[in-house]
């Protein structure tokens, strides 16, 4: 049997946002209760998750990354406020949004889909994308998570610098169980 890897691409945070989301996880860790919190090392935006692969599809998923990079011009990213998926009584997943959807991230996903579709078969989900930070998973507590809530936590984080130019795709390996849980294989960069 083929050595397989569970594979997904994403765009990394640099260090000085992640620092500055970390600086606020104590405070929303204390006001919400999720009870998986993500390690601070694995944040980042999924582009497209692809799956358990083999090993041997890395030259051609690398291919499909440098292809769509080429295609698209560099750009920069703002984060935004707190934001869950899932009813406000058990939402499932507790996130960071972006200020503005930008089309050069528009682009970079669709072209990004387009080549691992034609290196890799890769088929890309057909629900709208929709960029985010996941901070947590599995919300426990009685009361709803309110937009409210999650809007008055995030007002001291957005005091802070929250922009960044992203450098490129990165391809990351999930190992499950492990902290942290992702670790970058490959890296596509942008033409400065």
């Amino acid at each position: 049997m083929a050595d397989n890897i569970r594979i997904f691409t994403a765009l990394s945070i640099p260090a000085n946002i992640s620092g500055q989301i970390v600086s606020h996880l104590p405070d929303w860790q204390d006001q919400l209760s999720f009870q998986k919190w993500v390690d601070p090392r694995d944040l980042h935006i999924t582009l497209h998750f692809i799956g358990d692969m083999p090993v041997s599809s890395i030259p051609a998923i690398q291919t499909a990354m440098q292809e769509a990079v080429s295609r698209t011009a560099s750009f920069s990213l703002e984060l935004s406020k707190l934001g869950s998926f899932g009813r406000e009584e058990r939402p499932s997943v507790l996130w960071l949004g972006l200020k503005q959807l930008p089309a050069e991230l528009t682009r970079l996903h669709q072209s990004l889909g387009q080549s691992l579709h034609s290196g890799i078969g890769y088929t890309p989900e057909t629900r709208p994308y929709r960029p985010h930070v996941t901070l947590a998973r599995k919300y426990s507590a009685d009361e709803p998570c309110t937009a409210e809530k999650l809007e008055k936590l995030s007002s001291p984080f957005l005091q802070h610098q929250t922009a960044f130019d992203i450098a490129g795709i990165t391809l990351y390996r999930t190992r499950l169980g492990e902290r942290p849980m992702y670790e970058p294989i490959a890296v596509a960069q942008f033409d400065k």
